[in-house]
């Protein structure tokens, strides 16, 4: 028997299993006031009860209704979760660990599973909002704050109205696929809803997170930022937070044109804020996570669209890595 054929074979399964690649979905979701104590606002009820009439109040104030509502609410993200089938969600504007393990439930039953959840230690003690992680793998070295304080001014031309501040909604939480180790630092930044003195604040606070993540960038780890950052591509706090202003490696854009299929690149926003359509929810990769994509066109990202209001006015973001096989 002529075992050359044999030997042909044989190496091309082994040319073949050298060059396989894995699949890694990465997405972010605003779920907009899926927290119970607020979860009324998606019912179009003003953000506090006492400037609802009486009866809406009495109505909430009922035992088991605003549970009941939550449900409901839940059942809609969990649908628009389901359908994206990502490996690992970064979750903003959620509640606390009770409802998100509810909303983990109710994905559940759409068929999907995420045995792995964390939430961070909120301080925003006004909107009562979270980050949070679901995660198809193990979720390690957990931290629920992203801690520090950094000084911003509030009046450009003022410098005696100096003001700091830390970060209310974020975490971090390390997982491990493909035999690599990646970092995933969640973060729901402040809004720009108030002017300067908010987009100085969230700048601030972006260069809280890059401190964070400096160091393992520096030792050439896999470094994720992803969440709501309020800001747009090429603003400020994205500059920031990228490292586009410092001297260290950058994070690389997932929202660039470079990754986005051509007839999509007009569907890239994720919010809709005073009539203009902006992406303001963002996946930022390390360039080592780029390195270990098999192709020129190993990150791919999409803006997902969905039909559900009472689930979000934000449209997740979902970022596909094609990631070689082994380290």
């Amino acid at each position: 028997m002529n075992s050359r054929p044999l030997l042909i074979i044989v190496l091309g399964l082994l040319v073949s299993a050298a060059n396989a690649e894995v699949t890694l979905t990465i997405t972010t979701f605003n779920c907009e006031f899926l927290t119970r104590p607020k979860v009324h606002i998606k019912f179009g009820l003003p953000f506090n009860m006492s400037d609802a009439s009486e009866a809406e109040r009495d109505q909430w104030e009922e035992p088991g209704f605003r549970d009941s509502k939550f449900t409901v609410a839940a059942k809609a993200v969990a649908g628009v979760v389901a359908e994206l089938g990502a490996d690992v969600v970064a979750l903003t504007e959620v509640g606390d660990e009770t409802d998100v393990t509810e909303l983990r439930d109710e994905i559940a039953a759409f068929g999907v599973s995420y045995p792995y959840i964390a939430v961070c230690d909120s301080s925003d003690h006004t909107t009562k909002q979270h980050v949070a992680v679901l995660s198809k793998f193990s979720l390690d070295d957990v931290h629920d704050t992203i801690p520090g304080r950094e000084g911003y001014d509030e009046e450009l031309d003022d410098p005696e109205t100096e003001a700091d501040t830390g970060i209310s909604k974020g975490m971090s939480v390390s997982f491990t696929a493909s035999g690599r180790t990646f970092h995933i630092y969640v973060v729901h930044l402040a809004s720009e809803r108030n002017g300067h003195e908010q987009d100085a604040q969230r700048i601030a606070q972006a260069s809280i997170v890059r401190r964070s993540y400096l160091p393992r960038l520096r030792l050439g780890e896999f470094v994720m930022v992803a969440g709501d950052l309020n800001d747009h591509r090429g603003q400020p706090a994205i500059r920031r937070i990228r490292g586009r202003d410092d001297i260290d490696a950058d994070l690389i854009q997932t929202g660039g044109v470079k990754y986005f299929d051509d007839d999509e690149l007009d569907a890239r926003w994720t919010y809709i804020f005073q009539g203009e359509r902006n992406q303001i929810d963002h996946i930022l990769l390390s360039d080592s996570i780029k390195n270990t994509c098999k192709t020129s066109k190993g990150i791919r990202a999409h803006v997902v669209a969905h039909d559900e209001p009472l689930a979000s006015d934000h449209r997740p973001l979902i970022v596909v890595l094609r990631l070689e096989d082994s380290p």
